[in-house]
């Protein structure tokens, strides 16, 4: 695998005519007897190859009925798989196989009186019934998910506006409460609001609760276990946790340096952590200080935090200190700002994705030094969520093997496996606009993964 100047394994992308799935419909459905869709392959450092694949009928065959046929060229090759899925290779570029996976479902919203589509915070209910939906301007918006039945749809749910932050400030965090009934709000006003999203109302009442105490802009947040409590991380380069039935500030906590703190991810420890001492002069695992009695389920969590100084660090909930900070890891190499962050504590995994396109993963019971990097390009990672490890196409073993799904800036989202031999590009995630910005990647409570855009659009793969 070829590796970038910053020692990071640099990955192909793969690029489809963001249609192409119209345009094969089209044919199969006589609209049109042929037609070429593009497709572009691209690897930093190397000539790009940019090629086209003819779209036709085939001869008659049993049954009178004629399949569709692709016929690729210029040094491209699109094949159809399994389900309805398609892989693309390229030779040249030493391109294997790569899952084209399209969206199964679409959210559009013209509604709540918008001032701008672009996304900027998104949540999927645990019961998959509901999607809430923050935007630049400030507003958050409730709507239906009208999935199919085994997901338990409730067409009764009706689309809510909410505007319980300062107009035009944009909103940076939605969480669902595990009950599926209640929604955290963060925003760039240094706010959080606790919403009433019960499916029954149909009109937004005021936040139940409002908690205040940030100086600067709201990054991210998280419920712990039930809800009793909730996390909060800010640009002022601290964490926060609150306590939802008074409204009230529990306690504080900041990265070592104070630096902004982009993104924060939460996390059990599991039977297999162990503290890292890299940041510590001493090798002692710090205490765990007498809780709150306001406290609830916090003493087994681990919070890591993507911050703008280029580091990243986690905190013990248990301790209420810093468990380790990676400037202080002799072989921790920065890739420029933190933007994203994301704990996967069943395989005991961390990805961390910088401003400057680079995506690291690490062990967590041994910090000093990433298990891999890679990037494609020197896009600015957006956000990231470790997914299943799997995907329903001919090519694709069964592999438990970890993948992350990685939103990126400019547009062209994909999924990466984890393997031991070093990451690969499993899928491309295709169907989106004209290279608009993808900001967030969400999985939900089945697995399915959400991907929000800047035309306005959710998509779930």
């Amino acid at each position: 695998m070829a590796s970038s100047s910053n020692g990071s394994i640099t990955l192909p992308i793969v690029s489809l005519q963001h249609d192409f799935q119209t345009v094969i419909s089209d044919v199969q459905d006589g609209v049109v007897p042929e037609e070429d869709i593009w497709m572009s392959c691209y690897k930093t450092g190397e000539p790009s190859v940019h090629g086209k694949v003819r779209v036709s009928l085939g001869e008659k065959g049993e049954g009178g009925s004629r399949k569709v046929e692709l016929k690729s060229r210029d040094g491209v090759l699109l094949e159809k798989a399994t389900r309805g899925q398609y892989t693309a290779s390229c030779s040249s570029l030493a391109v294997p196989p790569t899952i084209i996976r399209l969206p199964k479902h679409v959210v559009r919203d013209s509604g709540g009186n918008l001032k701008t589509n672009q996304i900027t915070a998104l949540s999927v209910s645990p019961d998959l019934t509901q999607i809430a939906i923050g935007h630049a301007d400030g507003v958050i918006r409730r709507l239906p998910l009208n999935l199919d039945s085994s997901h338990h749809q409730n067409p009764a749910i009706s689309p809510l506006t909410y505007s319980p932050h300062l107009s035009d400030t944009a909103i940076s965090s939605l969480r669902y409460f595990p009950s599926s009934r209640v929604l955290l709000s963060a925003g760039a006003d240094f706010s959080l609001h606790i919403l009433d999203c019960e499916p029954t109302l149909s009109t937004p009442s005021k936040p139940a609760r409002t908690l205040k105490g940030h100086i600067r802009a709201i990054t991210s947040t998280a419920i712990i276990s039930r809800g009793r409590n909730v996390l909060s991380c800010a640009k002022d380069g601290t964490v926060r946790l609150w306590d939802v039935s008074s409204g009230s500030q529990i306690r504080v906590m900041g990265s070592q340096k104070y630096s902004s703190v982009n993104a924060m991810s939460l996390g059990e420890r599991g039977d297999n952590w162990i503290p890292p001492s890299a940041n510590r002069d001493d090798a002692e695992t710090p205490k765990a200080l007498q809780p709150d009695p306001r406290e609830v389920d916090t003493l087994d969590k681990l919070v890591f935090l993507a911050l703008q100084d280029g580091n990243f660090e986690c905190i013990d909930l248990g301790s209420k200190t810093s468990a380790f900070y990676s400037s202080s890891a002799p072989n921790y190499q920065r890739h420029g700002a933190l933007n994203a962050i994301s704990y996967f504590q069943r395989s005991s995994l961390l990805a961390i994705g910088s401003l400057s396109g680079v995506v690291a993963v690490y062990d967590t019971r041994s910090l000093a030094s990433p298990l891999c990097s890679f990037q494609r390009n020197s896009a600015s990672i957006e956000d990231l969520a470790f997914v299943s490890g799997s995907d329903d196409a001919d090519n694709e073993k069964n592999s438990t093997e970890a993948a992350l799904a990685i939103a990126t800036e400019d547009g062209l989202p994909f999924v990466a496996g984890i393997r031991p031999n070093g990451p690969e590009v499993r899928a491309e995630l295709a169907g989106g606009g004209n290279c608009d910005a993808v900001r967030l990647v969400a999985v939900d409570e089945r697995g399915g993964l959400w991907v929000a855009c800047d035309d306005g659009i959710v998509r779930m793969y």
